[in-house]
């Protein structure tokens, strides 16, 4: 692999596949990079580019490339995991330790990743079976999978304005919000939407959370209110059917990046307004920075990892 100073970040090329990026905010607020790419997971010095460490491999670490997602511990510890067909993984941070790996034994779609109201850390995966929960120390699961009440694919955890905390999923039919211990209480009304592929959060300043979802297999993103499961605004029309999105805040707005079709484009959540030029790749992740500025990287299908400042 070779790496390079672009403008604002540096590349990489040189993976033999699809590469897919995860940047996160270390317990000193530090920008990290890790890069997900046929089983295998490495991190990256994110000034100069250079190869920092190398992730112990699952001994049946699939060819295709995992999802991953960071958590930071209120001790300061730092969690990545991912899941895939054979279940539920997790790694130290710092070292790269494999800390479990197949737990759960399901197929696993989509991980994410917070600290609840109570304090709790925890990740949540949508798999076959229903809503897995693992607590992040060493990967235990926390309880039998929660039955749902469609197929669940997409995962994400939402905060409300008063402090309380949600699961959200999403299935065929729509978003759904649970709350309790085990999160096995709905919450509200459910969000009718077709087809939901993907899910995340967006926390704005004002204290507001925001779900922001792909929906009919990529065909457009959809935003709403988290606590009262309102729509935003309009639909934001997507070009590809495999599509993957990241938020951050950039000069105080928060801002929507989807990847689909090898091309990375940009809007701004609240308005839906296209903002600056398309970069390339298949796979985003983005992370806000204490200065204002956030932090955007970029995977593509042939190989190639971007990242770039952006303010």
């Amino acid at each position: 692999m070779r790496s390079r100073k672009v403008r604002d970040g540096f590349e990489v090329t040189g993976f033999t596949g699809p590469v897919c990026p995860l940047v996160y905010l270390s317990p000193e607020g530090r920008p990290e990079l890790v890069s997900a790419d046929s089983g295998r997971l490495l991190r990256w010095d994110v000034d100069s580019g250079r190869l920092a460490a190398y992730f112990q491999v699952p001994e049946n670490a699939a060819n295709d490339v995992l999802e991953i997602k960071s958590l930071v511990l209120p001790d300061g510890l730092v969690r990545i995991a991912a899941g895939d067909e054979f279940g539920f993984c997790l790694w130290d941070g710092e070292s790269g330790l494999l800390l479990s790996d197949a737990v759960g034994g399901d197929r696993i779609y989509q991980v994410a990743a917070g600290v609840l109201n109570d304090g709790r850390a925890l990740f949540v995966g949508a798999g076959v079976e229903g809503v897995h929960l693992w607590e992040p120390v060493g990967g235990r699961l926390l309880s039998s999978p929660l039955q749902h009440l469609g197929d669940v694919v997409a995962v994400a955890l939402a905060s409300l304005t008063d402090g309380r905390s949600l699961l959200v999923t999403g299935d065929y039919e729509g978003v759904r919000r649970w709350q309790g211990e085990f999160c096995e209480a709905t919450f509200g009304a459910g969000i009718e939407a077709p087809h939901i592929d993907m899910l995340t959060t967006a926390n704005l300043e004002n204290g507001r959370t925001l779900i922001v979802g792909v929906v009919e297999e990529g065909e457009a993103v959809c935003c709403w209110d988290a606590e009262t499961g309102q729509e935003v605004r309009p639909p934001i029309s997507m070009e590809g059917e495999f599509v993957r999105i990241a938020v951050a805040s950039v000069s105080g707005r928060m801002r929507l990046f989807a990847a689909g079709d090898e091309v990375v484009r940009q809007w701004d959540l609240l308005s839906g307004e296209p903002v600056e030029e398309a970069l390339p790749g298949s796979y985003v992740s983005a992370v806000s920075l204490p200065d204002g500025s956030a932090l955007l990287a970029t995977g593509t299908r042939d190989g190639k990892l971007t990242t770039r400042r952006l303010s």
